[in-house]
């Protein structure tokens, strides 16, 4: 494949878009499920307490107290669709340090996918994980969030180049990186845009 090419070349999103919709209308694929996750909160709550007191706990007295509960709850990103493409990356960064250990790792799970109305939407979804461990005690914090956009120019390369994992770094040992985001060195296509055009053909 020329390379200079491809560079010089644009994708035709009109048509692009245009096939997106037929492929919804006329593929037999069944739909992948609704992408979503869920999440812990803490809310305050008061509760009523009933304390004894005076000899031999004779007087009960009511006391109303504050308790911070969790609860869970679903987060709903994007309905049914169709997969083109999955993507994951991750980051792990160790600090340590005389009083303790911290480890901070980002997961990132990338989508690229057809909705029934023939959108293209890339959704990705990242969980955070702080690790602290000091004085023999490990604390855990997790958050979940994500972001949903239209497939546009920058994606194209993940469809018209080669999938490619990466690896660099070692686990518990400063900065480790490890994931197929970023797209290989070798071009599969003579233009911008037909890899994608590829993967929804392969809807049908």
């Amino acid at each position: 494949m020329n390379l200079k090419a491809y560079e010089a070349s644009t994708a035709d999103w009109k048509r692009l878009h245009a096939y997106a919709r037929k492929v919804a209308r006329q593929t037999r694929r069944p739909l992948a499920a609704a992408i979503g996750y869920t999440v812990t909160d803490h809310r305050t709550v008061e509760r009523q307490v009933v304390r004894e007191h005076g000899p031999f706990g004779l007087f009960k007295r009511t006391e109303t107290r504050s308790e911070r509960q969790p609860f869970s709850r679903h987060v709903p990103v994007i309905g049914q669709h169709w997969v083109l493409e999955v993507r994951h990356q991750n980051i792990e960064k160790n600090v340590g340090s005389r009083g303790g250990h911290h480890q901070e790792t980002t997961h990132e799970r990338t989508t690229y996918l057809l909705l029934p109305d023939g959108g293209l939407k890339c959704v990705a979804v990242w969980e955070e994980e702080s690790v602290y461990t000091a004085d023999g005690r490990t604390q855990v914090v997790v958050d979940t969030s994500h972001h949903v956009r239209d497939i546009g120019d920058r994606d194209l390369r993940t469809f018209d180049f080669e999938k490619c994992h990466r690896e660099y770094g070692r686990h518990g040992r400063g900065t480790k990186t490890w994931g197929d985001r970023e797209p290989g060195k070798r071009l599969l296509v003579h233009a911008k845009g037909v890899g994608l055009s590829a993967a929804l053909k392969r809807l049908l």
